[in-house]
């Protein structure tokens, strides 16, 4: 009977230290328990704040970025609207010297053109001074002058075929800019202050005078003065 009673309290002071170390345990699991919640409260609560914050700093970025890209473009365009300006400064530059030059070569060609037909024009006064003077008396001194008259018209012919004209100036207006008057000339057969006489013919080659004319110029024939008649006294 002692032994029975021995061993029922050995068992009781068993279940009761069971009893305490399950009673220790839980309250520790419940302490965790809280614990968790409490951190997952405060994770909750700071997670969309951080994630808002890295969106800002993220979006900052960007702007930044982009404002960055903007400001190198507009550098890059001005940049190319000053190498445009300068090819169409350096281009118009080129064709202004090319039309300088392309104008002075013409002028040049058209100095030494008048400057080598002026000295031929001489030649073709003496052939006309010559066709004018000669009077062929035989067959032989036909055919001679015939030749060189052959000569004359391909001269002139060649002449033609440069641009160089003859000028009409008798019966016409007299005008410095295409004559030089070297006297007058009285007659009534011309307006007063046309050309009445051609002494040189003038030439032009297109709108540039080659040669002056050497004209005389009409004026009216001096009044003859009236005899006075006697009186009977």
């Amino acid at each position: 009977m002692t032994e029975e009673m021995l061993q029922d309290n050995e068992n009781n002071e068993e279940l009761q230290d069971l009893a305490e170390e399950e009673e220790i345990n839980l309250g520790e699991l419940i302490d965790v328990v809280e614990a968790a919640e409490a951190t997952a409260g405060v994770a909750s609560t700071e997670e969309p704040q951080a994630a808002a914050e890295d969106i800002e700093a993220l979006k900052q970025k960007h702007e930044q970025k982009v404002a960055n890209l903007t400001n190198q473009i507009m550098e890059l365009t001005k940049q190319l609207e000053e190498k445009d300006n300068q090819y169409k400064r350096l281009y118009a530059d080129f064709d202004n010297y090319r039309k300088r030059t392309q104008r002075e070569k013409q002028e040049e060609e058209e100095r030494i053109t008048l400057k080598l037909l002026r000295k031929i024009l001489p030649i073709v006064d003496d052939f006309e001074r010559a066709q004018l003077q000669i009077k062929p008396n035989n067959d032989g001194e036909a055919k001679i002058h015939n030749s060189y008259q052959s000569v004359y018209r391909n001269f002139t012919k060649s002449l033609k075929d440069l641009g160089v004209s003859r000028m009409q100036v008798v019966g016409q207006p007299f005008d410095p800019n295409l004559q030089e008057a070297i006297a007058q000339e009285e007659t009534t057969e011309y307006a007063e202050g046309t050309v009445a006489v051609e002494v040189q013919p003038g030439y032009m080659l297109g709108e540039k005078v080659l040669r002056h004319a050497l004209v005389k110029v009409a004026i009216p024939p001096a009044a003859k003065p009236v005899a006075n008649e006697g009186t009977n006294g």
